[in-house]
């Protein structure tokens, strides 16, 4: 613990008092839900209803994560790459595939690359027949928030934060190593707090060598040393380490707040590494984004 940092003591704090909670869940007071209807080339609008199986999508910088949800939980987890539409395409006809025989079906997607949307709507217009149901946009947030604006907060943080919370169901830190590391705390009332953002492993290791003249760009690995003896060895000792004492560093600060230490989740594509050189998580769900695209629609459909 940093010099001066007050200790963890034992007892809760509780969550914060002043909740927006008109804007608490992404979607305004007295809004409808979607209603079902057909238009001219036979494309169903989703409505918002218990279903049987619905077709998961995490939209991310990236990759694209789709799977495949049911009585069984999530299953069938594909990713394709965000900037090559033309995988997208097999990976959505597979998966809608193996939920043939489902009477009642839906498509849900939460997006922090707003540029795929419209292709991603257009795909599951023509594969699915069916409009997707977008996370914020057509369904209400999966969890309360206590941020200052919830319209900007990244809908994979908190679809994240909100499958953590379920999983535990008490105070958690959830961290996400993808394009960005972002390391975020929900408290015992389950409430998204906020968290701390900073640069992937990838994109820390591409800053150093565009900023530079000499420095390599290199690939994450775990470091063969802490004694890094070349300099590709002291850049993947230097970001690697880095984000595992900025992990952390920032756990711990929440457990100061939160006055009890949080369940630290682990995801994302590079969560298999850190999981390698930190020893204090609790656990590694590699779809944890996916689990709470599912659980807000479920949510909002008053689906167990």
């Amino acid at each position: 613990m940093a010099a001066g940092r007050q200790a963890v003591a034992s007892a809760p704090r509780g969550a914060p008092a002043a909740i927006d909670r008109q804007n608490a869940y992404g979607r305004q007071r007295g809004r409808p839900l979607p209603r079902a209807g057909r238009d001219q080339e036979g494309v169903l609008s989703a409505a918002v209803q218990p279903v049987d199986a619905l077709l998961a999508v995490d939209i991310g910088n990236s990759r694209i994560g789709l799977s495949v949800w049911d009585d069984d939980g999530l299953g069938h987890t594909r990713r394709v790459v965000t900037a090559q539409p033309g995988t997208w395409r097999p990976a959505v006809e597979e998966l809608w595939e193996a939920t043939r025989g489902r009477k009642r079906r839906a498509v849900v997607a939460a997006s922090v690359h707003p540029s795929s949307n419209q292709m991603f709507s257009d795909l599951a217009a023509e594969v699915c027949k069916l409009e997707p149901l977008f996370v914020r946009e057509d369904l209400p947030l999966p969890i309360e928030l206590a941020v200052d604006r919830p319209d900007e907060i990244g809908l994979d943080r908190v679809c994240a934060a909100a499958a953590a919370y379920e999983r535990i169901g008490g105070a958690c830190a959830i961290a996400s190593f993808g394009t960005a590391i972002t390391i975020d705390c929900v408290s015992r009332a389950g409430v998204l707090l906020g968290g701390a953002i900073l640069p992937g492993l990838a994109l820390s290791s591409e800053a150093l060598h565009r900023g530079t003249e000499l420095l390599p760009q290199v690939e994450p690995a775990v470091p063969v040393s802490p004694f890094g003896r070349n300099t590709r060895q002291a850049i993947v000792n230097g970001i690697v380490y880095g984000a595992a004492g900025a992990l952390r560093e920032i756990v711990e600060r929440f457990a100061t707040e939160l006055h009890e230490w949080p369940h630290l989740v682990l995801t994302g594509g590079d969560a298999p590494l850190i999981a390698q050189i930190v020893d204090f998580a609790d656990a590694h769900v590699p779809d944890l984004c996916l689990m709470g695209v599912a659980l807000a629609y479920r949510k909002a459909a008053g689906q167990p």
